[in-house]
């Protein structure tokens, strides 16, 4: 093995080693053929799948000596050249580092001048999203009517960053992830001419890991090469890049159904967890996978058979779901991310109080009328309306003394019982529908009956801009932080000091000493 590194030794040269972008790869190669090419081409995806490659290759066969064709020589003075990175009629600019629009005057300046030696001169702008809107001003036109010897092409990972009007400008070349098949037979072609021994499971393990990158699957090769000593085994390329054995998640989620914490604390520990961000993940993908084999009654991903039973219910799972998804933004931002994920796992079991393995078969069939509609002509009423037999500070009062916890303590924040002469309907905030699990709705309705003295018949309504607890202390902490910007924006020493710092009173900072 020589010292070139093996992203850049194994990049592609020519369209038929380019992996992953057929799509890409045949359009390109028929719009040469059919000499039907266009002013600017754009190529977006994520990092390392091919956008800064293709975009090179595509220039080679446009200046290469021997004609304009899909397969460039490969050894004529130009291709040589862009090979070597010094071709002068190929002008790869960084974006990242030019965004000035002197920058792009510049460059638009040059355009006019013709080629070198080649029949093209071409621009291949990396990072475009990065160049600032006035650059892209400076550019647009340009871009649109060319001179004859001008082609551009751009390459970026965000192009949601890029104005409209320059994107309809652009043949834009959308590059996917490279799935883990593709990756893990290009990691062993790759392991093998470099002489590498491996055991079978090692590609697959590195393209796992490489999340559809091509560049980021020869990186973390190499990497594992030298731990390896040139001799790669499951265990120690896991062990490299933390790859948590299936049998560990699974004995987490087994305990996470029986709110065991002690016993996940002890599998932490007993399996040497180091990266906690890919125990989230995987957790996360373990429970996404028993909420579809559940829905579908078909074992697709090969569980163990206990996730299969109906001992937690679809819509505890969901919620699940929702609350690792939202910790995985969190995650990365955390000072311990172990004591994160604990502490998420634990929100999990207080939010599932009511549908564990244990008590799943004493929840009854449902008697209330969870998705009473609504009427169109009903008037949305104030739970503080003198109206009412149940008053707005009785029920605060009610949840106070109840010592509530978890999602009854939730849902009791976020509801109200209308009492009438004939009916009850316990009203609850309509964005935390399917929130609440069955039995935590019925043991909260039994709960308010039994507290208020409620002996009618109780029917569940969801309704929008219900003044509840929780939107009620929302809303006073609000008005509180408006009086107190009211109280001060006059000061004049604030006044001073927002004209010192050319600052502005941020009122949703504002608080009391």
């Amino acid at each position: 093995m020589n010292n070139k590194i093996l992203a850049l030794k194994y990049r592609p040269k020519f369209f038929d080693e380019v992996i992953g972008q057929d799509f890409c790869v045949q359009s390109l190669a028929n719009s040469i053929n059919l000499n039907k090419l266009h002013n600017a081409y754009l190529f977006s995806g994520t990092r390392g799948v091919g956008k800064t490659t293709i975009a090179r290759i595509f220039a080679k066969s446009l200046l290469c000596k021997e004609g304009i064709s899909e397969t460039p020589c490969g050894k004529c003075e130009s291709c040589l050249a862009i090979d070597n990175n010094n071709n002068l009629d190929l002008i790869e600019i960084d974006a990242a580092s030019r965004t000035k629009v002197e920058d792009t005057r510049t460059l638009m300046e040059n355009v006019q001048y013709a080629p070198t030696s080649s029949r093209f001169k071409i621009y291949l702008i990396d990072e475009v999203h990065m160049l600032s809107t006035k650059s892209f001003n400076a550019l647009l036109k340009t871009i649109e009517e060319p001179p004859e010897h001008v082609k551009f092409l751009l390459a970026t990972t965000d192009p949601d960053k890029l104005p409209e009007t320059v994107i309809s400008r652009c043949l834009h070349f959308k590059l996917e992830s490279i799935t883990n098949d593709i990756l893990s037979n290009h990691i062993k072609h790759t392991l093998e001419k470099e002489n590498i021994k491996f055991e079978a499971e090692v590609p697959d393990i590195i393209a796992e890991s490489a999340r559809g990158s091509a560049r980021d699957s020869m990186s973390i090769l190499e990497q594992c090469i030298s731990y390896g000593n040139e001799n790669l085994t499951t265990d120690k390329i896991s062990h490299l890049l933390g790859i948590i054995d299936e049998k560990v998640v699974d004995e987490i989620v087994r305990n996470l159904f029986h709110k065991r914490l002690d016993n996940i604390l002890d599998v932490m520990k007993a399996n040497e967890i180091n990266d906690y961000s890919k125990l989230l993940d995987c957790i996360t993908e373990r429970i996404f996978q028993i909420s579809i084999s559940r829905q579908t009654n078909k074992n697709i991903y090969n569980l163990p058979e206990l996730f299969l039973k109906d001992t937690i219910k679809l819509e505890d799972l969901q919620l699940w779901y929702s609350i690792l998804l939202q910790a995985k933004d969190d995650i990365y931002n955390a000072s311990s991310k172990a004591d994160h994920l604990i502490m998420i796992l634990l929100r999990i079991m207080l939010f599932t109080e009511y549908s564990s393995i244990d008590d799943m078969n004493a929840i009854p069939e449902e008697t209330t009328n969870i998705d009473t509609t609504k009427k169109k002509d009903k008037v949305t009423k104030d739970i503080g309306n003198k109206k009412f037999n149940i008053s707005f500070d009785s029920w605060v009062d009610f949840v106070n003394e109840q010592d509530l916890k978890g999602l009854m303590l939730d849902l009791a924040q976020n509801s109200f019982i209308d009492v009438m002469r004939d009916s009850a309907i316990l009203i609850v905030d309509l964005s935390k529908k399917n929130m609440y699990p069955k039995k935590c709705i019925t043991d909260f309705i039994n709960l308010s009956c039994k507290h208020f003295s409620i002996e009618l018949d109780v029917i569940i309504e969801y309704r929008e801009q219900v003044s509840t607890i929780y939107k009620k202390s929302v809303d006073e902490n609000i008005k509180t932080k408006e009086d107190m910007y009211d109280s001060i924006k006059d000061n004049n020493i604030v006044k001073d000091i927002e004209d010192i710092f050319n600052a502005k009173i941020d009122k949703d900072n504002i608080s009391k000493l």
